[in-house]
């Protein structure tokens, strides 16, 4: 058989068999996981906060909608609360926070202006601190377990059934592998099963996860101090870097499952973009010291709408 394999038209048919078998296990495993949500119910949920960040500018033509899919999917099967930080927002455009306050009843965002970011970012290139904003809503949950999450992610229900099925502890990091799925531009409806079922790609897992899934208690957030706010030019690596301080605080970390990102050709996956900033490393000067008032805990907060604050 091994060497059947060697011949040029076997091989390749022996590659898409490989392919399609797969294929066909990843759907099979979703199907298991959500039947088993929807049969068993979601019990008594953990109260869990889901922190996300974004700006209304053109990063993705239809940012406003994936956003609302991935709340939409996130806040049904999983976090009670969401927080979404609106950093650096474009003055000729519109808020995004008040539209999603109406929409989501669970939903509480912060608006950072474009002063505190002028402030504090050293790349011109990068309109939105990333990390820093995440720092703004962990440092605001009112739950006890936080995860740190972005605007183009849906939670797996495999990671969704560990997460609810296990005795959750201070002392650990839950990360997930990121799987890429197809979402079409401009597609305004919501997240479906039939929309888990399918990859485009898979991102090899690593132990301190991805941007998209960072789930810890608040109490080890607190402790560690969140975020590296000293990174003022930087996005890509400043993910891993954070979850290496949560260890570095004490903290192990193990695989929840997946996390679902709505593939755009704006990703850093599939290419490094100047929006994308330097690269953190994760494995140099950690632990790392943090301010006392990381995540802007010392700036004037005004009311601008329901559910809706001004950071200046």
């Amino acid at each position: 058989m091994g060497k059947l394999k060697e011949i040029k038209g076997i091989r390749g048919a022996a590659y898409r068999l490989e392919q399609l078998v797969n294929r066909a296990a990843f759907a099979i495993h979703g199907i298991s996981n959500f039947a088993h949500l929807r049969t068993n119910g979601l019990g008594s949920r953990p109260k869990i906060t889901a922190v996300v960040v974004g700006r209304n500018d053109d990063y993705m033509p239809d940012f406003a909608e994936r956003l609302q899919a991935t709340i939409g999917w996130n806040s049904r099967y999983l976090a009670q609360e969401t927080i979404f930080v609106e950093w650096n927002p474009p003055a000729d455009r519109e808020l995004l926070s008040p539209l999603l306050a109406q929409r989501f009843a669970g939903l509480r965002a912060y608006v950072v202006s474009p002063e505190i970011h002028l402030a504090l970012c050293r790349n011109a290139k990068v309109p939105l601190l990333e990390f820093h904003a995440k720092n703004v809503g962990i440092r605001r949950a009112k739950s006890e377990w936080v995860v740190a999450t972005n605007a183009d992610a849906a939670f797996g229900p495999d990671a969704i059934r560990k997460i609810l099925e296990t005795k959750l502890s201070d002392d650990l990091v839950w990360s997930a592998e990121r799987i890429d799925i197809p979402w079409r531009e401009g597609r305004a409806t919501d997240i479906g099963l039939t929309d888990t079922l399918r990859y485009r790609r898979k991102i090899p897992y690593h132990p301190l996860g991805t941007g998209e899934f960072a789930f810890a208690s608040k109490r080890l957030w607190e402790k560690a101090g969140g975020y590296d706010e000293s990174l003022v030019r930087h996005r890509i690596g400043v993910d891993k870097r954070g979850v290496a301080q949560l260890i570095a605080h004490g903290a192990r970390t193990e695989r929840a499952g997946i996390v679902f990102h709505l593939a755009h050709p704006t990703s850093c996956t599939e290419g490094v973009q100047d929006h994308h900033g330097e690269l953190a490393t994760w494995d140099d000067d950690v632990p790392y010291e943090t301010d006392p008032n990381w995540g802007l805990a010392d700036r004037q907060e005004t009311k601008i709408a329901e559910r809706v604050w001004l950071l200046k």
